[in-house]
């Protein structure tokens, strides 16, 4: 994989292939394989949270006009062809790094470093957003606690656990996830209680849950899509942990799809009832904690206080996912030589980019105190976004084009299925706030600033070692 060119425009080879790829020569500098399908599976589900449509949904279901189930539907469309090209890419290629890796194999190293940089802003992001959002709802239990002090509560066990390893991170995982999965059932069984009670059975069934015509308008659609991506964003992180699974790149592919359909499953079916119970929007006296208000209507304090600690305790999981992807695409960028070397370092004993982690610990720390949330899921959004439509491209340049996979049977996978992916995501990122999207851009700018410099520096040393 080269990334320049002599004076003679023939790629330097021997340079090249030192630095690309470096980390994957021997089992001393490779990330330790530890992680089965249902560890990939559970790690995809604990990024997306089943819980996080919770904490979405007083934003979301203002900004859809009431149309949050609607605006999952729509998201999932999305994902769920977007999530095929990421299997499609993961079994051809079983890399560390995700888009990136994919990307610069299917397109150019290039293109494959902006992609990356792109997505890399949803990782470095997501931590910062969930130790905020648990912040915010723990302080509803315990307003005393400052912010700063409580985000510290979230911060070092994801940072201490991704430090020791995945093996750690796959324990703790299985426990949040079946912790979200009680909160879930509790919730829906309340929920549903509540509606029979006051209306009877068919209380339960109500297409006004779905769909209002008299607040519906595709623009409120539009932005409450872009919203819950957010929710999506994660099924991708499965892929970027290929390096540190036991089984194939196919069947982390397939981790990916089955951990985006689960989860979908459980956002909708919260969104729903929630919608349904309260009806009017606006009435919320808050819309960053609009769920907690909901289950103190079905179930009380007791209800809500359950609801709320999990909620709390589930960021320290989605963060620790977030942190842990965020960190192999830094590990992978860092060992092809197009981030500082220090960010390749792998720790002697746990096998983990322990450099990446702490870096991106402190980034997130900091993050998390001075950017608002309302800036951080715009942005979250743009990167991930980015990301995805480079995927999609990659699948029909790799299969269609370059392998000449071209036949009815491929037809969908290789060609119409990533084309609907990058027709949908790109009307998503359409409906991304002029906020969201500028500052996206001026990172993305940086990226391509940071590769300039980058590719002149190798370049030099390529030149220097030819003269040698």
């Amino acid at each position: 994989m080269g990334i320049y060119k002599d004076s003679n425009d023939s790629v330097t080879t021997a340079t090249t292939n030192t630095f690309a790829n470096a980390y994957s020569q021997s089992d001393e500098n490779s990330l330790k394989k530890v992680l089965k399908t249902r560890d990939l599976v559970i790690f995809g589900m604990v990024f997306m949270a089943p819980v996080s449509a919770q904490t979405l949904f007083g934003e979301l279901t203002l900004t859809s006009q009431g149309h949050a189930v609607l605006s999952y539907l729509v998201g999932l469309i999305a994902m769920v062809f977007t999530a095929s090209s990421y299997g499609k890419m993961a079994g051809a290629f079983p890399k560390a790094g995700s888009t990136y890796s994919y990307t610069s194999q299917a397109i150019s190293p290039k293109v494959g470093f902006v992609a990356g940089w792109a997505i890399l802003l949803d990782y470095l992001l997501i931590p910062m957003l969930l130790y905020k959002i648990s912040a915010i709802f723990l302080m509803e239990l315990f307003p005393t606690l400052p912010l700063w002090l409580t985000l510290l509560f979230f911060l070092v066990p994801v940072t201490v656990s991704n430090y020791l390893g995945a093996h750690v991170s796959s324990r703790l995982n299985i426990l949040m996830t079946l912790l979200m999965l009680f909160s879930l059932v509790l919730f829906i069984s309340f929920a549903i209680h509540h509606l029979i009670q006051n209306g009877g059975i068919g209380n339960i069934f109500s297409f006004q849950g779905i769909y209002n015509s008299s607040t519906f308008s595709f623009d409120a659609l539009l932005a409450g899509t872009s919203l819950a991506v957010l929710s999506y964003l994660g099924f991708d992180a499965v892929t970027t942990m290929a390096e540190d699974s036991k089984v194939a790149g196919k069947t982390v592919g397939r981790a990916a799809v089955l951990a985006l359909l689960i989860s979908s499953f459980f956002y909708i079916l919260q969104v729903y009832f929630a919608t349904i119970v309260v009806t009017d929007f606006t009435s919320f006296s808050s819309q960053d904690t609009a769920f907690f208000e909901i289950a103190v209507t079905v179930g009380g304090m007791g209800l809500a206080t359950i609801c709320t600690l999990i909620i709390a305790v589930s960021g320290i999981s989605t963060a620790l996912a977030g942190q842990a992807s965020a960190s192999r695409i830094l590990y992978s960028m860092g060992g092809d030589k197009l981030l500082p070397s220090l960010f390749a370092r792998l720790h002697p004993k746990h096998k983990t980019p322990y450099c990446s982690i702490l870096i991106l610990a402190v980034v997130g720390y900091m993050g998390a105190i001075l950017i608002p949330l309302s800036v951080l899921f715009q942005l979250i959004v743009f990167g991930a976004l980015i990301g995805f439509l480079a995927v999609n491209l990659s699948v029909i340049i790799e299969f269609f084009g370059r392998r000449h996979e071209r036949s009815l049977k491929y037809f969908i996978p290789n060609l119409l299925g990533p084309i609907l992916g990058l027709v949908v995501c790109g009307y998503i990122t359409i409906g991304i706030s002029p906020l969201g999207k500028t500052i996206g851009l001026i990172w993305v700018f940086i990226g391509i600033t940071f590769l300039f410099i980058m590719t002149k520096i190798l370049k030099r040393d390529a030149n220097f070692l030819n003269d040698m």
